[in-house]
């Protein structure tokens, strides 16, 4: 974490609005990317987006080194996202959504884009989650096992699950064998 980043957390410690505007535009891709990975929804991602700075800002103080920022933001957002997934697992509501992004490039891109986000929409909340930080944020196993709060042996073994699933699951939706 840069030295401009570590003063900013610590004026936003002391209430600076300019600091908290700035710390929200540095980390809202951040944030949203991992939300949206795990709820496969935009609106929710949204939801959860806004839902995690709230949360964040307010327990600022209970921050206990600064440079964990960027981890400690991504718990609470994944911790937010899996909670309202269980939320809307107990609503009952149906699990295959239409997926609301746009994909730029070309039809073959496209076409492997939704190939892609449906079979991440068939993982379990757990699988999908270490998928979303392990290959979309680029996280290593120590960070994902830290922002989950679990033992690196589960980090390990749910990557290797989802990794399997996803195989399986873009093998049939592509015609592969």
């Amino acid at each position: 974490m840069e030295q401009a980043d570590l003063e900013l957390i610590r004026r936003a410690r002391h209430g600076d609005p300019q600091a908290i505007e700035t710390i929200v535009r540095n980390y809202q891709s951040f944030v949203y990317r991992t939300a949206y990975g795990i709820l496969q929804n935009a609106a929710d991602a949204e939801d959860a987006t806004q839902e995690a700075f709230i949360r964040a800002f307010r327990s600022l103080g209970r921050l206990r080194e600064d440079r964990t920022f960027p981890t400690w933001l991504a718990r609470i957002a994944v911790r937010i996202s899996l909670d309202m997934v269980q939320a809307k697992a107990r609503r009952a509501q149906d699990p295959t959504e239409e997926i609301h992004s746009s994909v730029a490039g070309g039809e073959d891109a496209a076409s492997l884009r939704i190939d892609l986000e449906r079979a991440l929409a068939k993982l379990s909340p757990e699988h999908r989650t270490v998928i979303v930080l392990r290959a979309f944020h680029g996280l290593e196993y120590d960070e994902i096992a830290e922002v989950l709060d679990i033992p690196i042996g589960t980090v390990r073994s749910r990557l290797h699950h989802a990794r399997m699933q996803l195989r399986m699951h873009l093998s049939g939706e592509r015609g592969d064998s």
